[in-house]
């Protein structure tokens, strides 16, 4: 069995086997092709008498919190083929991604996973992010604007900024992210709707559907357009029989808004999300802290507090 990172030449074959998860190959190559993060020498994978059997990729990721920037490793798409599971080759393809971001200066990782022990086990801890379930029912389909990339994009990156950099968790994003984001994060359908007041844009929100859930999968407004918001988010929930999922940032200007158009939020926390140190001295200089502060077993759940901070669903990898 050999373990190692792969040439370009192989994308194909990780690929392929990836499609044996979900059955889509088409999802898995989105993020190949397009994420500007993505990076050949930081996709393992166990090669067992030449074909690949087991994989895991390291995206890296600029995470904003207490304004400082955290160089993020995000662990995703481990997947081992079934004849060649119970082999501990996702663990060894786990440690050996450690050591690379260790190499590579990224201060953390995150990970979103159902097997929390077995992430627990090589040190990444369970730190809960919350999620907004909205009640079906409520929502208006009213007619609103669609985002253009062309005439749009720099207004909404600038609301972006405003808005998601006070919020721990959220990420950093640079114009070649945003072109990369704007191609794989519907993955691969998405609606993208803004609003204007005055001939600006001062609102604006994204959604498509995930784990078989209308999703927004981001939003964000300018101060004092949360009435704005409001009006866009009902327009995407509008018709959701099962419900939509969401990450409402909490504001009770928004969530009046939001009432007021009959649409119900119900908190629900999720302990998928995982971090781990990569390098704690690196990680306490980066945050000004003590070593022995980032070095507690509950450290990132404290940093990053699941009703105040936020990892986007459309930064997922």
């Amino acid at each position: 069995m050999e373990l190692r990172t792969i040439e370009t030449h192989e994308r194909g074959a990780v690929l392929d086997l990836l499609a044996g998860w979900l059955n889509d190959r088409a999802f898995f190559a989105r993020y190949f092709e397009l994420d500007p993060a993505f990076r050949d020498d930081l996709c393992f994978v166990a090669v067992d008498d030449g074909r690949i059997v087991s994989t895991l990729q390291v995206f890296g990721k600029l995470v904003r919190v207490d304004g400082a920037l955290l160089r993020v490793g995000g662990v995703g798409n481990v997947y081992t083929a079934p004849a060649h599971r119970d082999r501990r080759l996702a663990g060894a393809l786990l440690e050996r991604a450690v050591a690379a971001m260790q190499r590579e200066g990224f201060d953390a990782s995150l990970l979103f996973a159902m097997k929390l022990d077995f992430y627990a086990h090589y040190g990444w801890r369970s730190a809960p992010r919350q999620l907004t379930f909205i009640e079906p029912g409520g929502g208006q389909a009213a007619a609103v604007e669609s985002f253009n990339a062309a005439g749009d994009l720099d207004a909404v990156a600038a609301v972006y900024a405003a808005y998601s950099a006070p919020v721990a968790g959220a990420t950093a994003r640079d114009a070649a992210y945003w072109a990369g984001q704007l191609r794989y994060a519907g993955n691969p359908d998405e609606r993208f709707v803004v609003a204007r007041r005055g001939g600006s844009l001062v609102a604006y929100a994204r959604a498509t559907v995930l784990y078989d859930f209308n999703t927004v999968i981001e939003h964000g407004c300018l101060p004092g357009g949360e009435d704005a918001l409001a009006e866009l988010i009902a327009h995407l929930h509008a018709g959701a029989d099962k419900g939509s999922l969401a990450q409402i940032i909490p504001s009770p200007a928004l969530k009046a808004a939001l009432a007021a158009r009959g649409v119900v939020l119900r908190t629900v926390d999720d302990p998928s999300s995982m971090w781990r140190p990569i390098d704690p001295e690196r990680l306490a200089a980066t945050l000004r802290l003590p070593l022995a502060t980032v070095r507690r077993e509950d450290f990132f759940a404290e940093l990053f507090p699941a009703a105040a901070s936020r990892y986007w669903l459309s930064d997922r990898f």
